[in-house]
């Protein structure tokens, strides 16, 4: 059996191809900036044909959210379309994206089946303590709720990081980081997501490429009164204009924003520092809530790629157990799936984690296609 799985980033969409469910892929690679159109799609056709892959048993498609009523892999058919589409109210800037991949492709490949694997799933039980959020009864019956993003990618962490320790996932408290242009922190407790920092929408949680994070409420509240702004408004400016960019008043590149903190520009450095600070905030909060931590995992394009990003992280978090090594977190290569980074002397594992989405996608595509076929959906 041979899988296609899409993934549709805020940045990036990255796809691969797979033969089982535990083999490297026949193709991994990625478009950067896609347009999610025809064209796309024909470029990812012949980066098939180029591979010698001319057919497929199913394509796998990243959904971010899955709204109240989608949480496991599922295939995809118009009923399922019109709930992601209805979903998309809060996801608005990668669920309206996925639909559109998964109707060229249901197009461009009209005799495979198709497989929407959700972002949301490995949330979907949260403790309704953590996920919960204090509004009018009637705001909750309407769908008010956390729901939690980046779900493959934090499952794909326990998994890697369950292996490399040698340990059961039944034993672990990860403070999972996934930072990337879009970044969560997940509390993995024996193998349960028990709280997530992303919410209802991708906005919540961490400073990120565009957007806010974290913001008091009434925020939105004020600036419309103050600056005269439209609810759309405002929405733009917390999901594009927000983050690292609004932070630095020049870009929403890490790597840039960096660059310019190197530099001595001032934004840059305040910038970097509210990053980190951020995440740092939610694996010490995470500790808390998990009763201690076994291990902080570094994930994403972020993640992966800085060791200055990673310093400034967990520096304040030696109250926990933590000691970074310096020199093995500096000679990291993101070529590597898994690595750890921690010193001798600490008690907590420090990890980085290659992101292996596509994997993910692959392996609950082929789930799907086999309970299809053995009849259970």
């Amino acid at each position: 059996m041979r899988v296609l799985a899409i993934n549709a980033g805020s940045a990036t969409l990255k796809f691969g191809v797979f033969e089982s469910a535990r083999t490297l892929p026949l193709i991994d690679s990625a478009i950067d900036h896609p347009a999610v159109d025809a064209a796309t799609f024909e470029e990812i056709e012949r980066h098939l044909h180029r591979a010698g892959v001319t057919t497929l048993d199913g394509i796998g498609h990243r959904v971010a959210h899955g709204g109240p009523l989608l949480s496991n892999a599922v295939l995809v058919d118009e009923e399922v379309e019109r709930e992601i589409g209805k979903a998309s109210a809060l996801a608005p800037h990668h669920n309206p994206a996925a639909l559109a991949g998964i109707r060229l492709t249901r197009e461009r490949w009209p005799g495979v089946r198709h497989v929407a694997v959700f972002d949301t799933a490995f949330h979907d039980d949260m403790p309704e303590y953590a996920h919960s959020y204090a509004v009018p009864p009637s705001w909750r019956a309407a769908g008010v709720r956390r729901y939690g993003f980046h779900g493959l990618s934090h499952q794909g962490v326990l998994a890697a990081v369950s292996t490399e320790l040698k340990r059961p996932p039944s034993e672990l408290r990860i403070a999972s980081c996934h930072i990337g242009s879009g970044a969560s922190v997940c509390a993995i407790d024996r193998g349960r997501s028990v709280d997530t920092s992303m919410g209802m929408t991708a906005l919540e949680g961490l400073v990120m490429g565009t957007r806010c994070g974290d913001l008091d409420p009434g925020v939105p509240g004020f600036v419309a009164r103050a600056l005269g702004l439209t609810l759309a408004q405002i929405e733009a400016a917390l999901y594009s204009d927000s983050g690292l960019k609004g932070l630095s008043g020049e870009s929403s590149d890490l790597r840039i924003v960096e660059k310019r903190a190197g530099e001595g520009v001032g934004a840059a450095q305040l910038a970097m520092q509210v990053h980190a600070y951020r995440v740092r905030k939610y694996i010490g909060a995470y500790a808390a809530a998990m009763g201690g931590c076994d291990a902080v995992a570094f994930t994403g394009g972020a993640g992966e790629n800085s060791a200055a990003l990673r310093r400034r992280i967990v520096d304040g978090l030696e109250f926990i157990g933590l000691e970074l090594d310096e020199e093995r977190n500096r000679a990291y290569s993101p070529n590597t799936e898994v690595a750890q980074l921690q010193s001798s002397r600490s008690a907590v594992a420090v990890l980085v984690v290659q992101a292996r989405e596509q994997l993910a996608i692959a392996r609950e595509t082929f789930r799907a296609l086999n309970d299809q076929a053995s009849g259970l959906v």
